[in-house]
């Protein structure tokens, strides 16, 4: 039986931005294009795979297909339409972008945060909400066919800044993260609220394909898969020494560093802060917990902060602290059980 090698071959590198990488995402259906954000406050549309990507050595990119600049401070996060023709951006200047792709322009901006905003997801029929995680401790749940500038409904549940989001609309729910320690998820349909304390602040949380799982990132420097049923810890990732010579160590301790799954959530994969030998992101198997890649990015780099995977055609991104990199990876091919 084959199995799949976890895509580590460099093949793209962007350096587009003049400061760190915050957020990146693929475009939605094939993730032909990548949006990233920075604190250089543009967001930036960019070719994800190069036309010559058969080149043999890494391909660089300087100057991205388009910019979109209205952002006074940096850029923390993006969500794409399902459609590609929109997206939204938030940030440090406590506003909610929603921008048209094509345009270029932003169609609507919100204003109803009192601090920064750190997250940012669509949700709803045909992407018609917006749902926004702030410093404020709030979230905010926004109408984007309304002609209102007010939120349509407020979450006040946290008590610290809400740093990450992920509307599972397979489960009709919302998962948030916040520096209190507590990962919450809201059922849109009961009005439930599930909180599961993990005692460290939360940087990242994403449900998995089917809604059962939640992986949940804390600064104690794991990386936990959660029950949504009862809370339970499936698997901890996160500790661990990886890659050529075990030279690199999944860590994060002070950033908001994100974490998704891959491969049809058979993979865990994370950014990490710098250790030792700098920078690298790395890759762990769901159900053995071990990691299966650690892909280092430059021992000057400070951390890779987000990353992102395009299931349609199994490649990933990696946004890094630097900004002179993003880099991306091609997906290997299967190899037999007797290659291994």
């Amino acid at each position: 039986m084959p199995r799949t090698i976890f895509p580590t071959r460099h093949i793209h590198t962007l350096k587009t931005h003049n400061g760190p990488v915050n957020a990146v995402t693929f475009s939605s259906s094939g993730g032909t294009y990548v949006l990233t954000g920075s604190s250089d406050r543009a967001i930036h549309l960019s070719r994800a795979v190069p036309n010559n990507s058969n080149s043999p050595t890494v391909v660089e990119t300087t100057t991205p297909i388009q910019k979109y600049e209205a952002h006074g401070y940096s850029v923390l996060d993006i969500a794409v339409t399902a459609d590609n023709a929109r997206f939204a951006s938030v940030g440090g200047d406590r506003q909610v972008f929603l921008w048209d792709v094509e345009q270029g322009i932003t169609t609507k901006r919100w204003t109803g945060h009192n601090s920064r905003v750190e997250a940012v997801q669509f949700a709803g029929d045909g992407d018609s909400v917006v749902v926004t995680g702030s410093a404020d401790t709030t979230i905010n749940i926004w109408d984007t066919r309304s002609s209102s500038y007010k939120p349509i409904q407020t979450l006040t549940e946290a008590t610290d800044t809400v740093s990450s989001l992920h509307a599972h609309m397979g489960s009709y729910s919302i998962a948030s993260g916040s520096y209190d320690g507590r990962a919450r998820i809201y059922d849109i349909r009961t009005g439930k609220t599930t909180v599961d304390v993990l005692a460290h602040p939360v940087t990242s949380v994403r449900c998995s394909s089917d809604g059962n799982a939640l992986l949940a990132s804390t600064l104690d420097g794991y990386i936990r898969l959660l029950d949504r049923m009862d809370g339970k810890v499936l698997n901890a990732f996160g500790g661990e020494k990886g890659g050529i010579g075990k030279r690199h160590s999944y860590r994060n301790s002070e950033l908001r560093v994100r974490s998704v799954f891959a491969m049809g959530d058979a993979v865990v994969l994370s950014g990490s802060e710098e250790g030792a030998a700098g920078a690298a992101a790395f890759a762990w198997d769901v159900v053995k917990g071990e990691v299966i890649a650690a892909v280092p990015v430059g021992e000057k780099v400070k951390a890779v902060s987000c990353v992102a995977w395009n299931e349609g055609v199994g490649d990933w991104a990696a946004g890094c602290s630097d900004g002179k990199y993003l880099v991306f990876f091609e997906v290997w091919d299967t190899c037999a059980d007797c290659c291994s």
